[in-house]
């Protein structure tokens, strides 16, 4: 799988998650447990994100040197 791909992976599984979020939070009794939850992995995501980013940026720059 590539760099760019990885990226557009986990950048569909924070859009679920954040809807599952969103779903959540509007329930008349919001299970805060699982909002806490899904918010630790949206982050874990997030950071997991901007390190292929950063892998992604330094291969154009090397290549383009």
């Amino acid at each position: 799988m590539s760099i760019q791909a990885h990226i557009d992976s986990l950048a569909e599984k924070r859009t679920f998650i954040k809807q599952r979020i969103a779903e959540e939070s509007a329930r008349p009794m919001p299970n805060f447990k699982m909002i806490t939850d899904l918010k630790k992995q949206n982050l874990l995501f997030k950071e997991e994100m901007q390190r292929y980013m950063m892998l992604l940026d330094e291969k154009i720059y090397n290549t383009s040197s």
